[in-house]
């Protein structure tokens, strides 16, 4: 039996008219009154009987009217022809229409704003805010421990993902839902911009002290009180002290 909650596919109510479901890949639809949003699209098209199935249970026979990806990642945008085909959804992303700026507010029952936050794992990072419910959709921003960088990490990148975590943050949001894994708080976002910042220090630390790298991998050990996040000790913590020892090697940060 497998002791990893994302294993096993469950659906979370967020509030009333707004659900998770979680896993792996996540998906969220909201109720917006006389429509449906959706959130992030899946990568498995198998599942579009499941996901429509579970979205009638929860909300009713609503139309979809937008579907919202996070970004275009594969395993974020399996569904989006399912739905645009059977609702005539119109499919958001930076790729299919420019979010400006300032974002797009979606109007119904509740409102749902869009922004940009781009940089953080693609160039085309969006996070989606839902003010009524507290709730916060990052995508692939934060990973249980993991940089999400699709580029190297340097100073300057280190800065972009300490001040959009501030912006998020600042949202104060009740529920945070990433693209994959269990949902969290924000208490988990301010935590890793913490071990961020401790993983830059140690392992520059090391460096400047002349360990090898099989010395720092052993030596930077996971933090006691993260023990607990989803996959972490299996294998998030190690790839990050290794892309920021890779960096640092490079002199892209301080060693």
């Amino acid at each position: 039996m497998t002791t990893d909650v994302a294993e096993t596919p469950r659906i979370v109510k967020l509030a009333d008219g707004l659900y998770v479901r979680q896993a792996v890949d996540n998906i969220a639809w909201i109720d917006m009154g006389e429509h449906a949003i959706v959130i992030d699209a899946l990568e498995q098209p198998s599942l579009e009987g499941e996901v429509f199935d579970a979205m009638e249970r929860t909300i009713g026979d609503k139309p979809v009217r937008h579907v919202l990806n996070t970004h275009t990642h594969y395993d974020h945008v399996a569904l989006n022809a399912a739905f645009k085909g059977r609702f005539g959804a119109e499919i958001v992303n930076q790729e299919t229409c420019r979010i400006p700026p300032d974002g797009r507010w979606f109007e119904g029952a509740r409102r749902v704003w869009m922004f940009p936050t781009p940089g953080c794992h693609t160039p085309e990072d969006c996070c989606v805010w839902c003010p009524q419910d507290g709730a916060l959709f990052v995508g692939d921003i934060f990973g249980w421990g993991l940089i999400p960088l699709a580029r190297s990490l340097d100073r300057q990148t280190a800065r972009l993902l300490e001040d959009t975590y501030a912006r998020l943050i600042a949202l104060k949001p009740a529920t945070v839902v990433p693209g994959h894994g269990p949902v969290c708080s924000a208490a988990e976002l301010a935590r890793w911009v913490e071990y961020l910042r401790w993983l830059i220090a140690e392992v520059g630390r090391a460096c400047s002290l002349g360990k090898g790298d099989r010395a720092i991998l052993d030596l930077v050990a996971p933090p006691d009180d993260m023990l607990g996040w989803w996959r972490f000790v299996q294998w998030k913590h190690a790839d990050s002290v290794q892309k920021v020892l890779s960096s640092a090697r490079k002199g892209l940060l301080p060693a």
